[in-house]
């Protein structure tokens, strides 16, 4: 295989959770620059992705999951 997903649970990660994480991700470091170029009121959107994030760790609930889910994205693990 030329693609190696990192490990989750003893399984490989399926696309649903890489696709939360990585839009997750990009979200950040995109207000992170909309910090920095724009308005400093940008914090806002990283501070509602982070505290997204931390309740889905404890809950298993991720809004952005049900979404990829309508779009076709099957659900990972993590995110049924």
């Amino acid at each position: 295989r030329i693609l190696r997903f990192p490990k989750h649970n003893g399984g490989p990660l399926h696309w649903g959770r890489i696709t939360v994480l990585a839009v997750a991700g990009t979200i950040v470091l995109l207000s992170a620059a909309l910090v920095y170029w724009v308005s400093i009121w940008w914090l806002l959107l990283t501070a509602f992705v982070g505290l997204n994030m931390l309740q889905s760790a404890f809950t298993g609930f991720c809004p952005a999951a049900m979404l990829f889910k309508k779009l076709g994205i099957q659900p990972g693990a993590a995110y049924k």
